[in-house]
Parts: C-alpha cells; structure tokens; sequence
C-alpha cells in the first residue's frame, strides 16, 4: 500500500521477534496504530495519507505473526494479550516513543485496552471493533455476533472459501477489498488465532477490560461501524466508561468492522479531533 510522502520502513528487534513498522516522522506528538487479527499495518494507509500534513508522528507495526514481522518460536508465549502489550511497550522504548495516542482495531484493540490497564505511558486512546471483555468466556456470546465469518475467528487453519468469508466480515462496505488485505490473511501464523483463544479462554491472566473501561482516567475513544459483523452495539452500549470521549460512543452509519478504510474522511475527522484535544 502507498502511504505517502515522508514515510520510512523500519525494523525492531523485541527479545527473538523482529518487529516491522512504517513512520512518518513529524514531532514528539505521536499516533501509534495496531490493527487486527488477519490484518497488518497496511490497513492504516488512509490514515497516513490523511495526515501527511499534520504535526503528528504517525507508526504503524506489524503485530508477530503478521505482516512483515516474524513468527514467533514460542507461540504459547507471545500469542496473548498480555504478551503483545508487552512487546508493543518495548517497541515503543526502543523508538524512544512515550505517551502516545494509541488506535487499536479489533485484536489490536484488545492489545491497547490490556496497556492502558497495565499502567503503561499512554497519552489516550481510540479503539474501534473491540468490545472490552472480562478474562475468560463469560462475555463471549454477549459481546461478539454470531456469523460465519466470527467462526473464522480463532480457527488456526481456515479453508480459502473461510478466509474469504472472514475477510468480507473485516472489511465491511469496503469494494473492493484491496489485493494486499487478502495476502495479509493468508500469511498470518494461524498459530496466533490458536493460542490468543486458547489464552483468554483459561481466565488466568490478562485484564479485564471492562474494569479497564470503567475505571481508565484517561481518554478513550471509541468508534464504532454501526453494521459491523463481529460486535454486538447492544454490548458496547452496556459498558460502563469512565473517560469516554465526547460522553458517547461514534457510531458510523452504514460502515462495518474497519471504519478507517470504509469511512476514512469522517474517520480522520475524529481522529484529528481527539488527537488535538488529547495531546495538547
């Protein structure tokens, strides 16, 4: 994908993972993106491309087993929520990048909600197509929408008529959906859809992140496709927020599980917005 001028490819070693990232360097004001199950930091070119006159630093990674970053070795030990905040807080040390405004979608918004309720330097954040869940199954059926493409989900190995499918429910509206999405769902280690389930389905570590959501001080913003296949607008409307920007969630008419491709304009509106009013 073309993300514009002034964007450079880089490369970050984190324990035995080799973590692939673009930037575009500006100031210390910084907007880090983490997209989703299936996806990689190619998802966010609008998004740079929207912003490639502002004085914001915009980095988007690559999660491990994603993109241009490498499988991890020891799948039961990276796969999971608390390790991948981890390994996004040392990225983030070793680009010497603190307090950011981070963007999670989906997977990736669950890898933001388990930072901020670690404690770690986050100026706030923004997630969209991720519902805050306890650890463990509980708020399973209750937060996430039951459909074909939700099966692909946690399936290690899924046929190519499978991806097909769940890479319809990721990208929404979107038509068509770009040739780089479908190479990006077919190189993903299937391991990470395995082991992430696996992981939060035990209950024994991780926040919850619905405590996380009630109890954050900082700001957190939520958008929101109001036609999106995964998660439940009933569930989201049921969570307590303690922070939530703008007292209300931003539901997207018409737009489904990536409103930063399918809606971008209105997208990079509220970002820009909550960016400002954030990193003042």
């Amino acid at each position: 994908m073309d993300f514009g001028p002034g964007v450079e490819a880089g490369e970050v070693v984190v324990g035995d993972l080799k973590i692939a990232y673009v930037c575009r360097p500006a100031s210390d004001k910084t907007l880090l993106f983490i997209h989703g199950n299936s996806g990689s930091k190619a998802a966010f070119y609008q998004q740079f491309a929207g912003f490639a006159n502002t004085e914001y630093t915009l980095i988007a990674l690559d999660l491990p087993g994603h993109g241009g970053s490498s499988n991890s070795h020891h799948p039961e030990q990276y796969y999971n929520f608390p390790a991948l905040a981890l390994l996004v807080k040392r990225f983030c040390d070793a680009l010497n990048v603190k307090s950011p405004v981070v963007v999670g979608w989906s997977l990736g918004g669950h890898v933001v909600l388990e930072m901020a309720g670690r404690g770690f330097a986050l100026a706030g954040a923004m997630i969209c197509g991720t519902p805050p869940i306890t650890t463990g199954m509980d708020d399973f059926n209750a937060a996430f929408l039951p459909s074909e493409a939700m099966a692909v989900t946690l399936n290690p190995a899924p046929t190519s008529a499978e991806l097909t499918t769940y890479i319809q429910g990721l990208y929404g509206s979107l038509t068509p959906v770009p040739t780089q999405f479908h190479q990006d769902a077919a190189r993903m280690d299937g391991a990470v859809r395995a082991h992430i389930g696996a992981h939060w389905g035990t209950g024994e570590q991780g926040c919850d992140q619905k405590t996380v959501a009630a109890g954050w001080h900082k700001p957190l913003a939520v958008v929101h496709g109001d036609a999106d296949a995964f998660v439940s607008k009933d569930y989201l409307t049921s969570i307590t927020w303690r922070s939530l920007w703008r007292d209300q969630i931003q539901f997207l008419p018409g737009v489904g599980h990536a409103p930063f491709l399918e809606a971008p304009v209105v997208f990079n509106e509220l970002l820009n917005s909550f960016a400002a009013d954030v990193l003042r």
